[in-house]
């Protein structure tokens, strides 16, 4: 192609610009001959004619040949990258270096480009994928959040039937007792009825308070504040205690029941008794309420230290879909509208107290085989410990005072005070009453009773500050306390007894028989 003088020179200058050539002549050993450009550029300084190129120019080595040589890609210490073309002429050999540090350059920054595109992209997938997981944990925490609201609106449900049904289980007692206690206080009434109304009043109320206790257990296990009381266990004992409470039960249901011990279980356990025996008496007596004929029993099995307690029934049974269900608060089985009554709460207590224990529950039931719960607690096998002879006197005079005695009564509630006057004064008991706490220590302190009988909350001086301010001023004789709380949190070093209201009778007359026999004991 033919090109105008002016576009030639142009394209000529350009070229130059850009590669600066520079050229040199060598004979075939390697022979300086001449050269043209400037060499300092590629590392040719002092160039002289016949000079040995090999040592400044080592990539000449074994590259002359009878036509033309290219080396594309040619780098020393002393030159950028270079083009060089090697060309025979004559005898000698012409050598061009062609600089390409501007190829280079632009390589570098297509290069840098290339890289720069790779990280963005990298760094792209990095997004997406930080993005999917995003969206993936956007969704998982979606799903919770839709459960935990299935959950809540589930339990407000429960909540909302646990509220009607209760309104039901107390106003049915409640109703009882009103109208038993207006019986009694009809002009005609006779003692025959009046005795058959109080009976009826004893069983709604005591309804009542095992429908609030249950309420209340629920509601310390919510807020963890129960704790264990690990003690030694007479195993013997618990059977005998738990049939004198169902077997009567069993009986008005004309159901038989058996409580049986395996020859593996040792005499004694330790144990937080007073958990397991509200654990059996729960599983038990929802055994007997849902059995409407033919038996219900426990087998008490003890094995690598775990003492097993299984409840069965051959009852209407229970669907498996439903058995999970009744673990939970306020839920009940397939008689939720038969008459049975009952809190919704019996099964999901046990299930936390034996959780509490280290130990677990285990349902096996189906409709129309009955049902069979499994108890599962760690009781670590023991001796009998030795047992002091109690000096209470005989079952039927047990309620009788055994020697002339004062009590001192302090309770803010005239009707508490009236009943426990009418008991205590029957017993053989000498009273001092007070209302108020403050009074009650000014009593004490003159009068110096054989017993202190304390409400703990009282207005103005609590039942506790009565009892410190009488330990402080060196008063010696046992001092009881009655709360409605949990007696369990009150100071041991105050009080000689901490007992729970509302305490029958029978049980408080026992206490202070105990108490007033040890003091005597004490002071001989």
């Amino acid at each position: 192609m033919t090109l105008a003088d002016d576009i030639a020179g142009y394209l000529q200058d350009a070229f130059v610009q850009r590669h600066r050539p520079f050229c040199i002549c060598v004979d075939p050993q390697l022979k300086l001959t001449d050269w043209w450009g400037d060499g300092g550029e590629f590392g040719f300084v002092d160039l002289q004619r016949g000079q040995d190129m090999l040592a400044q120019a080592p990539f000449l080595h074994g590259q002359l040949a009878d036509e033309l040589t290219i080396l594309p890609h040619v780098s020393t210490p002393r030159t950028g990258p270079v083009e060089v073309h090697i060309m025979p002429r004559g005898d000698n050999y012409l050598v061009v270096l062609l600089s390409k540090d501007a190829e280079h350059a632009a390589t570098q920054v297509r290069q840098q480009s290339v890289n720069e595109v790779r990280l963005l992209h990298a760094h792209q997938q990095k997004l997406i994928g930080r993005q999917r997981e995003l969206i993936a944990e956007l969704i998982e925490t979606r799903a919770e959040l839709d459960h935990r609201r299935q959950e809540a609106e589930r339990a407000n449900v429960a909540k909302s039937r646990f509220i009607a049904m209760m309104s039901h289980e107390f106003r049915t007692p409640l109703a009882a007792i009103a109208s038993y206690a207006d019986r009694i206080l009809e002009a005609d009434s006779h003692a025959d009825a009046a005795l058959d109304c109080g009976r009826a009043i004893s069983r709604a109320s005591r309804h009542m308070l095992d429908m609030i206790n249950s309420v209340l257990d629920d509601a310390r296990l919510e807020a963890g504040r129960t704790t264990l009381n690990v003690r030694v266990l007479v195993i013997r004992s618990l059977i005998d205690d738990l049939t004198a409470i169902i077997a009567p039960l069993a009986g008005e249901k004309a159901l038989s029941f058996a409580a049986q011990l395996t020859s593996r279980v040792p005499e004694c356990v330790t144990v937080d008794d007073g958990r397991l025996r509200q654990i059996l008496l729960n599983l038990l007596g929802n055994a007997v309420k849902f059995t409407d004929d033919g038996q219900v029993s426990l087998v008490i099995d003890w094995q690598d230290g775990q003492l097993i307690a299984t409840v069965a029934d051959n009852g209407p049974g229970i669907a498996a879909a439903d058995q999970e269900r009744l673990f939970r608060a306020f839920e009940r089985g397939v008689q939720d509208d038969s008459t049975i009554e009952g809190s919704g709460l019996g099964l999901s207590i046990s299930a936390r107290l034996a959780n509490i224990m280290d130990g677990r529950l285990a349902m096996d039931s189906d409709v129309g085989r009955g049902c069979t719960v499994t108890l599962t607690v760690p009781a670590a096998a023991t001796e009998r410990p030795n047992e002091e002879h109690s000096a209470l006197a005989p079952p039927d005079t047990r309620l009788q005072a055994r020697r002339p005695a004062v009590i001192l009564i302090c309770d803010d509630d005239p009707d508490m005070r009236a009943i426990h006057e009418y008991y205590l004064t029957r017993a053989g008991y000498e009273l001092l009453l007070a209302s108020d706490s403050r009074t009650a220590v000014e009593l004490a302190l003159s009068e110096q009773p054989d017993l202190v009988l304390l409400d703990i909350n009282t207005p103005g001086m609590s039942g506790i500050e009565a009892a410190q301010l009488l330990r402080r001023e060196g008063f010696t004789a046992p001092v009881v306390a009655l709360t409605a709380s949990d007696a369990s949190k009150l100071d041991p070093d105050l009080f000689n007894e901490r007992l729970r209201k509302p305490l029958r009778m029978p049980e408080l007359l026992d206490v202070l028989n105990k108490h007033l026999q040890a003091a005597e004991r004490s002071t001989d």
